[in-house]
């Protein structure tokens, strides 16, 4: 079972190497977001790597030690939430927390400098100078920060997610930035490798011992981890969009002729009318800013409207009137001449999943089930 284990992990560990190498240097998909994600792919790899080496020595230089090979653990959290932000476009909110956490794992990965330079001209080691029972205890706090990291990466990426998912509702009309499910899979494939390493290091905490070939199994859902990663890359070719922030948290000069807190019946009304009369739903990429301005009103009154007197996020209510009008689009092509592309492209839609999503929110249909009626 263990060298079952052993092929599956190595086979993931160069398969996850190839990808972060194509994330890093790819000239198609070239992104600051592409560079972290690759980069945590390195991380990740390089741990895992020297985990599961089959050798404990490079000539006579010892690498079955505390600090004889660079600790990148805390890199692979840090890089992980950073990649998270900056695919929902928070990584501003979070500078100073990244960059403090950077200088760390930066200056701990630093750590196996000293002990080449104490090997190379003292043929000595940082073991030797500072003692074992120091060294190890250094090494169990700098797992705890590291563990402790990757909590926080995993809190922040989840209510950063969350927010981003409400500034989509409230503020854009282009359904696919809603179609997230494959950031949440990111987020929690991580989270049962995170569990056992938590479980493990609690367990070193009481009592003193590890937990040996156990090891395997907290790599194993990382290889999953790898393989779902590869998969989504393929899947997702557009994976690497940054998204804008939200005007509606702007709360200086969005309110105009002191509308902010009119949401009236007959604002509503007239939100209805001038999206009808002006078809400013066909713009493909119509957000809340554009039709506030297109109808003289504040975003955040045009968006309180929606929500609480019509009863939709923007997002949604926009949609709705695509829906309508792809209905109407296909009803008149008695001869079936137009493409269901070309019908969503003239109905506002930005893409063809972006309109089926949008078909089945809100008739429970796809397009060609009215095409066939």
């Amino acid at each position: 079972m263990k060298d079952i284990v052993n092929v599956i992990l190595w086979a993931a560990l160069i398969q996850g190497l190839f990808l972060a190498m194509l994330y890093i240097f790819s000239k198609k998909n070239k992104s600051f977001a592409n560079f972290i994600l690759g980069m945590f792919l390195i991380s990740l790899l390089f741990e895992a790597f020297t985990t599961i080496l089959p050798f404990d020595n490079i000539g006579n230089y010892s690498i079955n030690g505390y600090f004889t090979l660079p600790e990148v653990k805390a890199f692979i959290p840090i890089f992980f939430l950073h990649f998270v932000l900056e695919k929902i476009g928070s990584s501003y909110k979070y500078k100073l927390f990244l960059k403090v956490n950077y200088i760390i794992a930066s200056l701990i990965t630093a750590i196996v400098l000293v002990n080449l330079y104490l090997f190379v001209f003292n043929s000595s080691s940082i073991l030797k100078t500072v003692g074992d029972k120091a060294l190890e205890n250094f090494h169990l706090v700098f797992q705890c920060y590291a563990f402790c990291l990757a909590i926080c990466t995993f809190v922040i990426s989840i209510k950063e997610t969350l927010r981003y998912r409400k500034l989509v509702r409230n503020e854009y009309s282009d359904y696919k930035m809603l179609q997230i499910n494959w950031l949440w899979q990111l987020i929690f494939m991580l989270l049962p490798a995170s569990i056992l390493w938590g479980m493990e290091l609690l367990t070193v905490l009481v009592t003193g011992r590890g937990w040996g070939d156990f090891v395997l199994i907290t790599w194993g859902f990382v290889a999953l981890f790898l393989y779902f990663l590869s998969y989504q890359a393929y899947k997702h070719q557009n994976l690497f969009e940054k998204f804008p922030e939200s005007v509606l948290a702007n709360k200086n000069g969005d309110s105009k002729d002191g509308e902010i807190h009119k949401c009236s019946v007959n604002n509503s009304n007239r939100i209805i009318a001038l999206m009808i009369e002006k078809q400013s739903f066909l713009n493909q990429d119509l957000t809340i800013n554009i039709f506030a301005m297109e109808i003289e009103m504040s975003p955040r009154l045009v968006s309180s409207c929606v929500n609480k007197n019509l009863g939709f996020h923007f997002n949604e209510w926009v949609n709705n009137f695509r829906v309508e009008k792809a209905i109407e689009i296909i009803k008149s092509d008695i001869k079936n001449q137009l493409s269901i592309e070309g019908i969503g492209s003239d109905s506002g839609f930005k893409s063809r999943s972006a309109m089926y999503a949008a078909f089945q929110k809100k008739t429970g249909h796809s397009p060609g089930y009215y095409r066939n009626k």
